[in-house]
């Protein structure tokens, strides 16, 4: 995939972390079905003209050229958020920050998530693992699983110590 949303040269688009580039993933499968919407919102507006014999004026020019301002105004808005949760995304030694950028995690934690699809996310993960005394120790010291779940992370403590 073609990242266009924002400048990255190759280096940096390699050093980005799993939860930096999949912000940066869906941020660009936004922009490009904004861009999708765009030309088909055009070229309907464009038959439009052509059926009603209008093309000749520059009704049609007007209403391109305001599809694209609004166009550019969305992707404005997704590059904006986009720096925005990447740079809250940067993994730190700070605690107080939370670990919401740690990449010790085998799962990507997204806070855009509702906590059902969260809980759904870690479950899998850690049903995944075979061993239930490993996946045990490792959820109980999953820090990050604490903060993302909520009140959700003790209901899927006594699911998966339950689960054999």
């Amino acid at each position: 995939m073609d990242f266009d949303i924002i400048d990255l040269t190759e280096e940096e688009a390699e050093s980005l972390s799993t939860i930096q580039l999949k912000l940066l993933r869906t941020a660009q499968q936004n922009k490009n079905e904004l861009y999708h919407k765009l030309q088909q919102e055009i070229n309907t507006y464009y038959c439009l003209c052509n059926t009603n014999n209008v093309y000749l004026g520059s009704l049609f020019t007007d209403k391109k050229a305001e599809l694209e301002a609004e166009f550019d105004y969305q992707v404005a808005i997704l590059k904006e958020q986009l720096i925005f949760n990447m740079s809250l995304s940067e993994p730190t030694n700070d605690d107080e920050t939370g670990s919401s950028g740690s990449d010790d995690s085998g799962y990507i934690v997204d806070y855009e998530l509702s906590y059902l699809e969260r809980y759904i996310q870690v479950r899998d993960y850690y049903l995944g693992i075979e061993d239930a005394s490993e996946r045990m120790a490792l959820f109980a010291a999953d820090e990050t699983a604490q903060s993302y779940l909520g009140s959700y992370y003790t209901t899927l403590y006594n699911y998966l110590s339950t689960y054999t």
